[in-house]
This record gives C-alpha cells, structure tokens and sequence, in this order.
C-alpha cells in the first residue's frame, strides 16, 4: 500500500499481529520517525522521489500498485481510490462527531489526501444540516485547490511540497469535492 504514514502504520500493526507480510510506499518528504516506526512493526518501506509524477514508476502510488501487481496472492488497499474509504468515515468517524457535539457543529475543517475523512465525514454532516461548512485547507502545490475551484487540471500549478499527509498530486477517487 502507498501510504503517507497513518494508514501504513494501521496495516503494518494488522499484519504485524496476523503474521503477514507488508510493503508499503511512500514518499521521501515523510519523516525518518514515521519510516522507522513502520519498519519496528515490521514492514517493508521503499521510499519514492517526492518530485515523481503520477503514473511514473518511481511515484510511490504507480510503486505500489506495480509491486502488488508483480507479487502472487498480495493485495492492495487503495486507499486512495477505494470508496470503502469515505464510507468507513460516513458510519464512523462522522456520527461520532455528530453525537459527541449534540450536533452542535458550523464548520468541519480537515485536510484532504486520500479525501475518505473529509468526504465521509463531510456528507454525513451535510445531511444531518445543510448549514454545516466543510473546509479543506490545501498547500500550495496540491492539485485539490486549482481542481476545486475550476474543474480542470493545471499541471503547471502541481508541485513538490513538504507538508506529510495533506495535499495530493494526483486526482483520487475517494475526493468528493460536493461536500467541500
């Protein structure tokens, strides 16, 4: 799995308790301490070029997706891309905040990478009262911003950042960006 180090560490303590092998991609802006406590649950981490483009083989997705491709009864989760994600946030995450607060809730505000927490938690909060603002703050280099607020793709506009776990090169499926 490509993982900026949250999930990864969620996959690499399953596996580590199940007895089962994990590798897992990401790329060089994540720190040491994330690298290294990956590796203390005992998973296999290749650390791919920030500057990589989408779809190349050295980008930590295409990485992971080309090793679990290559490699006999492995699997990916695809957090990225699998829906599943957003939804685990739907049922979960987000009617956790809704009880905790009694409701009482103007704003949601959350990064996006993979977009499952804030899609999830974002649409249930928007059916529960359409009032409730859901806010990404995105750096700059991203391509949510531009996408965002035009619908297009800007290449020239995505760049190499070094902010972990926020922010995205690459479209992922799991963004719903109704909810935003």
């Amino acid at each position: 799995e490509n993982t900026s180090g949250n999930t990864g560490a969620a996959i690499a303590m399953i596996a580590a308790f199940k007895g089962y092998s994990v590798i897992l991609t990401m790329p060089d802006k994540v720190s040491k301490e994330k690298q290294d406590a990956l590796r203390a649950y005992g998973a296999e981490v290749i650390v791919c070029p920030t500057e990589a483009k989408p779809n190349s083989s050295e980008h930590y997705v295409q990485k992971a997706r080309d090793i679990a491709a290559s490699l006999p009864n492995s699997f990916m989760i695809n957090q990225y891309d699998n829906l599943k994600n957003a939804e685990a946030h739907y049922y979960s995450t987000a009617i956790e905040i809704w009880e905790q607060t009694g409701g009482n809730i103007d704003y949601f505000i959350s990064s996006g990478s993979t977009g499952g927490t804030i899609s999830g938690i974002g649409r249930y909060l928007k059916e529960q009262n359409p009032n409730i603002k859901v806010v990404m703050p995105d750096p700059i280099g991203s391509i949510y911003h531009t996408y965002f607020n035009t619908g297009k793709i800007d290449q020239r506009e995505i760049g190499s950042y070094q902010v972990e776990g926020i922010g995205e090169d690459h479209l992922a499926k799991c963004m719903d960006f109704s909810v935003v």
